[in-house]
């Protein structure tokens, strides 16, 4: 279970980077104002943290699972 968790959570955190990397080059392009840009990373956190808790919160459930 800890495996599988640790893959999700690494995935989810590449996943971030992409989209952060993204937003980064709009920005660079005139695409999307600056101050979008750190508004969108803040959400862009706000979901990555989300998605942590969840994970851990699966995990935490499967486990007991397991142990019963």
């Amino acid at each position: 279970v800890s495996a599988k968790l640790e893959e999700a959570r690494i995935s989810m955190r590449q996943e971030r980077d992409k989209v952060w990397k993204d937003i980064q080059e709009g920005e660079r392009n005139g695409e999307i104002p600056e101050d979008f840009k750190f508004r969108f990373k803040d959400e862009l956190q706000k979901i990555a943290d989300k998605i942590s808790a969840d994970l851990e919160e699966m995990s935490k459930r499967k486990e007991q699972e397991i142990m019963s």
